[in-house]
């Protein structure tokens, strides 16, 4: 009995340090560099819309590395908050959808970086393939739209469930939920 008890009060404490894991360690924002969205405009719609178009050749070198590792990693890169670069404006989604609210017409947190002829970058992510296909010179010239802007969407937010710190934080209450019920049960039952 003595020996159920001290290991029912051990699961309890376990559960209770455990509990407090999630509250001493927050999961911080991270920022975010979508190049998923695309693009059939041209630079007038694209300036009509509110978005900023930039110059690949324009960005830091920060702004350059961070728009070719979106592209390689599947049109999304996530990092912490102080590896950003300084040209983007992350802004939260409160942000976002204040400034989205002001004007409806523009998107803010939304960049068009113009690639320069014959680049050595990643593929954009918009497929050229989806345009006009009534004459070939009409298509050529849709192509080379769409492959001149790529846009990115910048936001500064918490990561996804997935991301590793979510789920650490999942474990970790998962395992006091269980600690907490087997101590619990050892604590309250009665051997005979």
């Amino acid at each position: 009995m003595e020996t159920r008890n001290k290991l029912g009060t051990a699961l309890v404490v376990l559960a209770i340090v455990l509990f407090t894991v999630p509250a001493l360690f927050p999961v911080q924002a991270m920022l975010t560099h979508d190049t998923r969205d695309s693009t059939f405009d041209g630079q007038e719609q694209l300036e009509e819309q509110g978005i900023e178009i930039v110059n690949y050749d324009n960005l830091s070198e920060r702004g350059q590395e961070l728009y070719v590792q979106a592209l390689e990693n599947g049109g999304e890169y996530r990092v912490s908050t102080e590896q950003g670069a300084p040209e983007f404006d992350y802004m939260t989604s409160a942000e976002h959808a204040q400034l989205q609210g002001e004007n409806p017409e523009h998107r803010p947190g939304v960049i068009a970086i113009e690639r320069p002829d014959n680049a050595n970058l990643p593929p954009a992510d918009e497929p050229f393939n989806r345009g006009p296909s009534e004459n070939d010179e009409e298509y050529e010239q849709h192509r080379e739209q769409v492959q001149r802007y790529d846009l990115m969407a910048i936001s500064k937010g918490p990561p996804p469930l997935g991301a590793t710190p979510q789920l650490l934080r999942l474990a970790a209450t998962l395992l006091a939920v269980i600690s907490f019920g087997i101590g619990g049960y050892l604590l309250s039952s009665k051997s005979t």
